[in-house]
C-alpha cells in the first residue's frame, strides 16, 4: 500500500514546526513584548529625601456590556482587562510610586450602568488596579496613596449631557472615600471637575504652604472662561494633570504654547520659576492607557517631584491591536499553507507517481 502522506516523517516535522512557531508567537505577544516595552522607559532617580513619585493613569475605560453586544464582546472585555493589568503591573514595579492618580474615565459605561452593572465594573476595576502586587507593597510601605477624579464616562457630562446626583454619589462612594488630599505636609491635591465647573478647596488658609497640584479629567488651560479664572485666583496651582483627549501634550498658559510629547525622554520643569519668574501655568495631559481608544501611542505618565522641581516622562506601552493582527495574519498563513499542502499531497499526478515508485520497489527480487 502507498505511504500515508499524513504519517510521513517529513510532514510531521512541518506540523511540529508550525506548532512551535505558533507557541513562540503567543509567548512573545503575551509576555515578552511587555518587557521589551519596559526596556525603553526612562528612569528618574531621586536626589533628595523629599522625593515623591507619581504614577498617572488616564482613561482606562473598563469596557461595559451595553455598547458592544456582539458574540466576541466577552473576549474583547477579557483581553482589554488583561492588557490593563499587565501594563499596570510592569509600571508598578518600575516606578514604585508613592501616589497613584487616576485622571477620570475609569469606566466606559459608568454613566449609563445599572446598579448591578456598576458593581460588576467596579469589581473588575479593582481586580486590575488593586492586585496582589498592589496589596503586598501597601503592607510593607507607605506607597499607594490614591487620588481619583471622575470623567464624563463615569458620571456623564459629555456634550452637555445631564449629570445625575446618583452617578456622582456612587462614584464618590466607590472610588473617592479614601482619597488623598495632603501628602507629607508638602503636596496638596485639588480635584477639578470641568463638567460641573467645580473644584474642592477646603483649607484655603494653608494653601500657600503646599506645592499645589490640580487634577482634572478634562484639560483646563486651553479652555479659558470663568472656571479657569477661578482656579488661577483661588488655587493658584503649580502643576495641573489632565487626560480626556487620549493624547500626550504639555500646555503652558498664558503663552498658548502646546508641546506634543511622544518621545522616550524626560522633561524637567522648575515649577517655582515658572510661577514666580515667568508668571506661567503648566498643564500636562496624560495619554490613554487603553488600546481600545484607537490611539497608536498608549502609555502612563510618571512624574517625580523634588521640592519645586518636576521630572516627567511617559511609560509607553505596546500597541495591542498590532499584536492581535499578527495572530490574524499568522492564522491565515497557516490555513493557506495547510490548504496548499493538502492539495499537493492529494494531487493525482503525485499520487500516481508515488504508486509507480511503490510498484517498482515491490518488483525488486527479494534474496
Amino acid at each position: 500500500y502507498p505511504l500515508n502522506p499524513v504519517c510521513n516523517p517529513r510532514n510531521r516535522l512541518v506540523c511540529r514546526g508550525f506548532v512551535a512557531l505558533t507557541l513562540l508567537l503567543v509567548f512573545f505577544n503575551e509576555f515578552i513584548v511587555y518587557y521589551l516595552a519596559q526596556s525603553s522607559w526612562q528612569r528618574i532617580d531621586c536626589k533628595l529625601d523629599n522625593c515623591t513619585r507619581l504614577l498617572l493613569i488616564a482613561d482606562p475605560q473598563i469596557l461595559g456590556n451595553s455598547y458592544d453586544r456582539s458574540s466576541h464582546s466577552p473576549l474583547a472585555r477579557y483581553d482589554s482587562d488583561r492588557y490593563l493589568a499587565k501594563t499596570f503591573e510592569r509600571a508598578l514595579h518600575f516606578t514604585q510610586p508613592h501616589i497613584i492618580v487616576f485622571l477620570g474615565d475609569l469606566l466606559d459605561e459608568g454613566n449609563i450602568a445599572t446598579a448591578q452593572e456598576y458593581k460588576q465594573y467596579v469589581q473588575r476595576f479593582k481586580r486590575i488596579y488593586q492586585n496582589k502586587t498592589y496589596r503586598k507593597f501597601r503592607m510593607i510601605s507607605a506607597y499607594f496613596q490614591r487620588v481619583h477624579v471622575p470623567g464624563d464616562n463615569d458620571i456623564g457630562g459629555e456634550n452637555g449631557d445631564y449629570i445625575s446626583n446618583s452617578n456622582q454619589r456612587r462614584f464618590e462612594n466607590e472610588f473617592m472615600s479614601e482619597d488623598l488630599f495632603d501628602y507629607d505636609n508638602r503636596l496638596r491635591f485639588f480635584k477639578i471637575n470641568r463638567m460641573l465647573l467645580d473644584f474642592n478647596n477646603p483649607d484655603r488658609d494653608h494653601n500657600q504652604d503646599r506645592l499645589r497640584i490640580g487634577v482634572s479629567h478634562a484639560p483646563l488651560l486651553i479652555g479659558g472662561g470663568p472656571l479657569l479664572r477661578a482656579i488661577i485666583s483661588d488655587l493658584d496651582p503649580h502643576i495641573i494633570f489632565s487626560g480626556h483627549w487620549h493624547e500626550s501634550r504639555i500646555f503652558i498658559y498664558p503663552s498658548t504654547k502646546v508641546i506634543n510629547f511622544y518621545e522616550n525622554s524626560v522633561r524637567h520643569f522648575d515649577l517655582k520659576a515658572l510661577k514666580e519668574e515667568e508668571h506661567s501655568y503648566l498643564e500636562i495631559m496624560v495619554p490613554t492607557c487603553s488600546y481600545r481608544m484607537g490611539k497608536s501611542k498608549i502609555g502612563m505618565g510618571y512624574a517625580v517631584l523634588e521640592n519645586f522641581n518636576l521630572s516627567y516622562t511617559v511609560l509607553w506601552q505596546p500597541n495591542r491591536f498590532i499584536l492581535l493582527f499578527t495572530y490574524v495574519f499568522w492564522g491565515l498563513f497557516v490555513v493557506c499553507g495547510a490548504v496548499v499542502f493538502k492539495m499537493m499531497t492529494r494531487c493525482p499526478f503525485r499520487v500516481a507517481k508515488r504508486q509507480t515508485l511503490y510498484n517498482r520497489v515491490s518488483t525488486i527480487p527479494q534474496f
